[in-house]
């Protein structure tokens, strides 16, 4: 049963909040099978190919042909070398992130950096090699720190200065956003003056792609680059991608300090959880919709003056169509003219990273004024009434809007806006 109350902040004291002290991204990093660079991204979004490609017979389940967006292989350190990939991605795109925060050469002090980490499977690949291995070996004394959930964080508490709150939270498909809010939270509380805030996941293995297709969410097609369909009336499944991003928060008096230059402004959030089925969304949106009206109200952005909305999308019959009811209700009569598009067809769906991926990919709208489109949506489900864009177009954009859903009713928004 879906319960519906009033909304759980005061939009006033958060507004009062950001404008004393605003949250700002003085960096992003991004590495997943679209590219292993923010531009590398932001380039295959803007050209709309997939990079799905037949699974390899080793990563896929036993009799199945299943398509993935696979990553090239990240670089590694001592550090990562042994760890699960998802912390292999985490470590790229954290490291691309600070790097563009210039906090090498314009540091804080370590004691206020704080690292915030979503992941939904954390480090599946490790852990399930680790039990196979556990048949023929004795466990080795790293598998137990190196196949917890917090491996990620603790990773990157060891790989930057970086000595403050140290997190890995899971929100299934919204964690990536729910890190970001979570470390814009404890910016406005003055706990750090830094984050290194995002998402990590490598989902591509038998024992995740078997749960999924038992689920019905993976979807088919003759062509692989054709599997994910968002928003298309003949769409039937979502395909798996791996990878990470991230972005540096800080509070914008932090980064006046240091001299460097402001990419975007981050203005709201949002986070829920449904309560109503495990793995499906309300089909009238009217949950999705009051987590969407709750961060374009603690942002100040009316419905009319949204630039643009990053759709959660993932081209599952039910949940695509439920995303565009949650969108109509909060935008109401803008709802046919803000511009919206999915990019997971060209990112694959990365569960717990496609959150902070797709922050990354609103923020790279704002800045370079021009808009993705919606890849493989061939003849848009009628159902849906959106100003769904199929190509990408040149626009300015003063605010967009990343929506996120997941597993357990988990919901998130995110608006950014420009510096």
């Amino acid at each position: 049963m879906l319960y519906l109350s009033a909304p759980r902040v005061n939009p006033p004291l958060l507004q009062q909040l950001l404008r004393e002290n605003p949250v700002v991204v003085t960096g992003q990093g991004a590495f997943c099978g679209a590219g292993a660079s923010v531009d590398e991204l932001w380039q295959a979004v803007l050209r709309g190919e997939s990079p799905a490609d037949w699974l390899p017979e080793e990563l896929s389940p036993a009799g199945l042909k299943v398509a993935g967006c696979r990553a090239a292989n990240p670089p590694l350190t001592r550090l990562t070398r042994k760890l699960d990939r998802s912390a292999q991605f985490a470590h790229a795109a954290a490291l691309e992130a600070w790097s563009a925060a210039r906090l090498d050469t314009h540091p804080v002090a370590a004691e206020r950096v704080g690292i915030f980490v979503g992941t939904s499977r954390g480090a599946v690949g490790k852990l399930a090699d680790t039990l196979a291995a556990g048949l023929t070996r004795r466990a080795r004394p790293s598998d137990a720190a190196h196949c917890s959930l917090a491996n990620i964080s603790g990773m990157l508490s060891l790989a930057f200065p970086a000595h403050g709150p140290a997190l890995t939270v899971s929100a299934t498909c919204a964690s990536g956003a729910a890190a970001i809010a979570l470390a814009a939270q404890q910016i406005l509380l003055g706990t750090v003056d830094v984050a290194i805030a995002g998402g990590a996941e490598a989902p591509l293995n038998p024992l995740v792609l078997a749960q999924l297709h038992a689920a019905g969410i993976l979807g088919h097609a003759a062509d692989p680059r054709r599997t994910c369909k968002p928003f298309d009336a003949a769409r039937n499944g979502s395909v798996l991608g791996e990878g990470a991003g991230f972005l540096i928060l800080e509070s914008q008096a932090s980064a006046q300090r240091r001299g460097v230059n402001i990419l975007a402004r981050l203005t709201g959030w949002a986070l829920a959880a449904e309560g109503g089925e495990r793995v499906g969304m309300d089909a009238t949106g009217a949950s999705l919709s009051r987590v969407l009206t709750e961060a374009l109200t603690l942002a100040g952005v009316a419905p009319a003056e949204l630039g643009y909305v990053n759709a959660h999308g993932t081209g599952t019959v039910l949940n695509d169509l439920a995303e565009a009811n949650a969108l109509s209700l909060a935008l109401g009569d803008a709802a046919a003219r803000v511009p919206c598009s999915s990019t997971k067809a060209v990112t694959g769906h990365c569960l717990g990273a496609s959150a902070a991926l797709e922050a990354v990919i609103a923020i790279q709208a704002i800045r370079e004024g021009r808009l993705p489109g919606t890849a493989n949506c061939d003849s848009m489900d009628p159902g849906v009434k959106l100003n769904l864009l199929r190509a990408s177009v040149a626009a300015p954009v003063e605010s967009a809007m990343s929506v996120s859903a997941g597993f357990w009713g988990n919901q998130a928004a995110l608006v950014f806006q420009p510096a």
